[in-house]
């Protein structure tokens, strides 16, 4: 008859685990954790768990709460045990109650184990793992010994008349037991009485380091588990495995009990179960789990679980943790506890502009700049993102001199990503214990509260919490949650700030700014919602809803018969950053159908200066689809003028902070007009912004700003208040004292069709135009008045065009000369220049931008020259105008 061998462990089935607890919420979690390793079953009163432990699957390991209506956990227990269908379940108790006479209590009743609430994950998994494992061995021992003990009773059955079968049956059994024993992959030996080995299997001595020949008939206690986990001497007397042979009862643990033969400690699972034969202890056998690989898992675990991967720091779990114990101590000894929030000011730019890798090697490195800082007693921490927490024993007189500062700086300190170098400034909010908070959320709490205040005062401080600022934090959660909803619910609007023309007064284009229209809040300052939209992102779907609905808005009155104008719209560095401009900007003139060269893009110099050399490359293909490009703000930011001659932008506008000042504070005066000339000097146009009065506008005039914007004219409109505006053709008066000097344009051409296209193009320049189809008739109109620049064609009949400038050369020797022509002789160009007759030379097609900007050049030169300006050039040493080469 074959002997059928048991299950081996590797090939065991899906484990059932039972979870008894009175409140849904523990079930779910618990079975949630659990479902994905074991089959999960659950009840929720005792009397509904003691069915079930009868029924099919029945579970191999049960979680009890203790504390449930009805019949409570011990109860429970008490029934399982007193059943032998449910007596050899083990049962873990999982309950809040944490007092050690309840645990003692459990664990008499014949748990195996007690956890306490809130349960931790990893924990959780361990203990249930050891438990279903610790059952396993014991129930496949059992197995092999019923099975054996079976098979021997019916061989001894069989062949009792046979001494010499039965002898041969023993024999054949023994060698099953062996077999059966050295092939198992768990650890098993076993002792007499005295604790000397007397079975070993290969598992359990290559476990230890040694050949089995080496253990047989050696003392296991003196051999391998001679020392405590801590390295102290263990006693015979102390020694669990002696203590299960001398009491007779199982016993069973995890730790570091059983030492290698080299000397190195062998963290296990065991259990030694006392071997009783007619009432007479025999020996025990000793089970052995190597469990080095789940101690090390277990140990990154709760490594993860407690520290940041990043920086290497404690994370909000440890912070806690440590808060806590800190506040603790300080109830029992009075000490004062500082708790510091740090927050790094327009870090989001770098991962935008550098990426995420770049602003991971930041965090590093101020992760370690603050460890430096701190002394052992404190506890740093990174929490989320780039925002760090210092909990440190400080009087609120010192923690600015000793902690706050010396933050501040070690961020001053420049950083290095690769090649490029930048500076780091960080926003610190503190809160004391106890005055600010008698728990460790509370006072980070309030110490956040504290630093959004220092971050709204411009960062690159600390602030200390005050109570008013909860309202503050909970005002600005508010308006982020609001703010989220806004565009889906269509909460934003455009206003429109007309821009003029400061020689002739008319509207030239608008500036779209959008306004947020909340039923809660009413109308709400971009002031207030644009730093948080730039903060937390929204203003990259924000800005792309501005310029398509600009877009479509300034189409629209063009399709109303209203006179086409330039449409401003807004862009960020987030957006910048975060969006392809160029793509996003060609979609939308698409879709809305708008002229580009009815669309102007104004950009920061942060954007700009972000990453310079991608901006230089954006702007490229913005200006390849027509649209104006202009710098914001220009004045308040840090650009570089070697990359400002790169960029290929058509305006500069002077910041509102400058023209505030300008009629009472030199400085502002100064920056403004520098402003200006640079502007000239660039090929660019000068926009003002911000003019409020009279004496504001003569200035910028009298120093030839181009254009202005402002509520001396205009406070920013509604789309239809703004339609109502440029049907009334309103424009910008000016002072009768004020006016400027008058600028004349001749433009002489023999083709009447050239002259109504230049007409057209210079009649929204304030120019006094005057036109003649001949050079005859352009010297009559030069005779009658005043011209101070002149184009001319340069083929006409009876005069060609370098006899007539030449003439106007002779006779009004101040008059700026320009020629235009679709023929490009270049002889007669060259002794035009030669002969000073030309200020430029432009062909034709002309390209409206280049000739526009040449006449105001001219016209700069023809008000400024205190002389003739070919002869300036010459006195001061500066060549007069090269004719032109092939």
């Amino acid at each position: 008859m074959a002997l059928t061998l048991p299950t081996q462990l590797a090939s065991a089935p899906a484990l059932t685990i039972l979870i008894v607890d009175d409140g849904p919420e523990n079930l779910a979690v618990l079975g949630e954790l659990l479902r994905t390793t074991y089959r999960v079953r659950v009840a929720n009163s005792g009397e509904r768990a003691l069915q079930i432990a009868v029924s099919e699957p029945r579970p191999d390991l049960i979680l009890l709460d203790v504390m449930m209506p009805g019949m409570d956990g011990y109860a429970v227990l008490a029934r399982l045990r007193e059943d032998p269908a449910t007596r050899d379940i083990p049962v873990i108790f999982v309950t809040a109650m944490d007092a050690a006479e309840d645990e003692r209590r459990g664990l008499e009743l014949g748990a195996v184990d007690y956890i306490t609430k809130p349960v931790r994950p990893s924990i959780m998994l361990a203990r249930v793992r050891t438990q279903l494992e610790l059952k396993r061995a014991r129930d496949l021992l059992r197995d092999q010994n019923a099975a054996l003990e079976a098979e021997v009773a019916h061989r001894v059955a069989e062949n009792l008349a046979q001494q010499e079968e039965s002898n041969r049956a023993q024999a054949w059994l023994s060698h099953q037991k062996e077999l059966i024993l050295t092939s198992t992959g768990e650890g098993i030996y076993g002792t007499d009485t005295a604790g000397v080995i007397n079975f070993i299997n290969p598992a359990a001595a290559g476990m230890l380091g040694y050949a089995r020949e080496e253990l047989l008939g050696r003392s296991a206690h003196v051999t391998f588990h001679h020392t405590r986990p801590d390295g102290s001497p263990c006693p015979t007397e102390e020694c669990p495995l002696q203590l299960s042979l001398r009491s007779g009862f199982v016993i069973q643990g995890e730790e570091e009990l059983f030492w290698r033969k080299d000397g190195t400690p062998l963290p296990v699972e065991y259990s030694s179960m006392p071997i009783v034969e007619d009432g007479k202890l025999l020996g025990a056998v000793v089970t052995l789990f190597d469990i080095s690989e789940r101690k090390r898992y277990l140990e990154q675990l709760e490594r993860k679980s407690n520290f940041d991967d990043l920086t290497g720091l404690p994370n909000r779990n440890l912070l806690a943790d440590r808060l806590a114990h800190a506040i603790e101590r300080g109830q029992r000894e009075g000490d004062t506890l500082a708790v510091l929030t740090l927050n790094l000011d327009r870090f989001k730019s770098i991962n935008d502009s550098l990426g995420r890798s770049a602003g991971d090697d930041v965090l590093r490195e101020v992760a370690a700049r603050l460890d430096r800082l701190v002394r052992k007693t404190d506890s740093l921490a990174r929490i989320d993102g780039d925002e760090f927490v210092l909990v440190a024993e400080a009087t609120e007189l010192g923690v600015g001199n000793r902690l706050a500062q010396p933050i501040l700086a070690a961020l001053a300190q420049p950083f290095h990503v690769g090649t490029r170098e930048f500076f780091l400034s960080g926003s610190i909010g503190i809160a004391l214990f106890p005055k600010d908070g008698d728990n460790g959320e509370t006072l980070v709490k309030n110490a956040v509260a504290a630093m959004y205040q220092a971050k709204a005062q411009g960062g690159d401080c600390f602030r200390f919490y005050a109570a008013e600022m909860n309202a503050r934090s909970l005002d600005r959660l508010d308006m982020e949650n609001g703010l989220r909803r806004a565009l889906e619910r269509g909460e934003f609007v455009l206003h429109y700030q007309p821009q003029l023309n400061l020689r002739n007064g008319e509207i030239i284009g608008a500036e779209a700014l959008v306004r947020w229209q909340s039923p809660e809040r009413g109308l709400v300052s971009p002031a207030e919602f644009i730093p948080l939209a730039e903060e937390t992102g929204l203003i990259v779907p924000l800005g792309e809803w501005v310029l398509r609905t600009a877009c479509a808005q300034n189409k629209a009155w063009q399709d109303a018969g209203l006179p086409p104008m330039t449409i401003a719209v807004n862009l960020s560095a987030r957006q910048f950053a975060a969006q392809n401009i160029v793509e996003l900007a060609g979609q939308v003139l698409q879709e809305t159908r708008l002229d580009p060269s009815y669309l102007e893009l104004e950009l920061t110099e942060s954007a700009v200066m972000a990453d310079a050399d991608a901006f230089i490359h954006a702007t490229e293909k913005l200006k390849g689809l027509a649209i104006t490009l202009t710098i914001d703000d220009f004045g308040t930011g840090f650009s570089s003028l070697s990359y400002l001659k790169r960029f290929a932008i058509d305006r500069l506008k002077i910041d509102q902070s400058f023209v505030r000042d300008i009629t009472h504070d030199p400085n502002s005066a100064a920056i403004a007009v520098a402003i200006i000339s640079l502007s000239h000097n660039l090929k660019l146009s000068a926009l003002a912004e911000g003019v409020e009065t009279e004496a504001q506008l003569n200035f910028l005039r009298a120093r030839d700003c181009d254009e202005m914007q402002g509520f001396y004219f205009s406070k920013p409109l509604p789309a239809a208040e703004m339609e109502q505006l440029l049907r009334a053709g309103r424009k910008l008066e000016f002072p009768v004292h004020a006016d400027l000097p008058a600028r004349t344009l001749l433009m002489v051409d023999d083709e009447p069709a050239i002259l109504s296209s230049l007409k057209r193009l210079f009649r929204r320049e304030g120019y006094t135009l005057l036109t003649a189809g001949s050079g005859a008739e352009g010297l009559e109109l030069l005779a009658r008045q005043e011209v101070g620049v002149v184009i001319s064609d340069a083929r006409m009949p009876h005069m060609h065009g370098a006899e007539f400038l030449g003439k106007v050369r002779e006779i009004h020797p101040d008059t700026v000369r320009i020629m235009l022509s679709g023929y490009t002789d270049l002889k007669a160009v060259t002794e035009a220049v030669n002969r000073g007759e030309l200020f430029k030379f432009l062909t034709k097609p002309w390209h409206d931008e280049e000739l526009l900007e040449v006449v105001r050049d001219a016209f700069r030169l023809y008000e400024g020259r205190g002389q003739r300006w070919w002869e300036g050039a010459e006195d001061h040493g500066r060549a007069p105008p090269r004719a032109p080469t092939a």
